[in-house]
């Protein structure tokens, strides 16, 4: 085993249990950021060098936070490592240091392998301000029952949620078969309920429901046969939709959730929020009381 040097040691993160059990923390505090007007805000992971290894940063340019997903594997020659996950939540329009990897032998290159990840903690309208700073708008209940789960892919996500349509959408993995329901009262105008897989539509299946205020969300990749509402029908919070499914252009069992305006001709993508955070939820049973 080679020592590790006290340099090396105050540089390495703070992972908790993806840690070796010898190795020292630091902390690191989010720094503000900047996006120039002209640019849409996006989240990355920034790597760069350094003299004694590599450091690994989290950008978030979003006005909402987002919790980080950053995997690590086939660890060569880093110190105080082992393969696993990091889970950091970066605060909006700051950068994160998230990993600094640190040769455990200077003179010998320093490899990995990693794949990089992230979802929103919520999904405020920026646009509306309460007393005191806190966020406005209407608040739209968890549109499922069921969890904790988590959210696979938020706004301005680089698989999909990268469109006008898009943009501000939330992806939440869970199993096929989860009870679906209205995160806000409103009035069916569209649904979809008989495809069987990826095509023709690449929503898959899917419920939109109209509100007061002239906004739209929508339910997609929903099971085949599950629908239990129509179109002109009045819900409620809460009202039974279908189930979660794995139709349309979807990499895996989720529920796409995305709330929408008329401009024009078209329906945008706008930000929005959840009356309480996505994996707060007991884990009880997903079946009608």
């Amino acid at each position: 085993m080679y020592a590790i040097p006290p340099l090396a040691l105050a540089l390495l993160l703070s992972l908790g249990t993806t840690l070796a059990p010898s190795a020292a923390t630091a902390s690191s505090a989010a720094k503000p950021i900047e996006v120039p007007s002209h640019r849409a805000a996006t989240v990355r992971l920034l790597v760069n060098p350094t003299r004694s290894g590599k450091v690994l940063d989290v950008r978030n340019e979003l006005d909402v936070p987002v919790e980080a997903t950053l995997r690590l594997s086939r660890l060569v020659n880093v110190a105080g490592l082992r393969d696993g996950v990091i889970r950091k939540t970066v605060p909006p329009r700051s950068q994160l240091r998230v990993a600094t990897l640190v040769k455990r032998q200077v003179g010998y290159p320093l490899m990995y392998r990693h794949s990089f990840s992230y979802g929103m903690i919520y999904a405020p309208d920026p646009s509306r301000r309460m007393a005191g700073g806190h966020i406005g708008g209407h608040a739209y209940a968890l549109p499922w029952k069921g969890g904790p789960f988590r959210i696979s892919q938020g706004a301005g996500g680089d698989y999909s949620h990268n469109t006008t349509k898009g943009r501000y959408a939330v992806d939440i993995a869970m199993p096929v078969g989860t009870p679906i329901v209205a995160a806000r009262a409103g009035t069916v105008v569209k649904v979809r309920d008989g495809q069987r897989g990826r095509f023709p539509d690449p929503a898959g299946n899917y419920v939109r429901i109209e509100h007061a205020d002239g906004t739209h969300s929508a339910y997609l990749h929903l099971r085949r046969g599950s629908l239990q509402v129509s179109p002109g029908q009045q819900v409620k919070v809460g009202t039974r939709l279908g189930e979660s499914g794995n139709t349309g252009r979807s990499t895996g069992p989720h529920l796409h959730f995305v709330v929408q305006k008329k401009v024009g001709d078209e329906l945008a993508s706008i930000p929005f929020r959840f009356a309480q955070p996505v994996d707060s939820l007991p884990n009880f049973a997903m079946s009608e009381p």
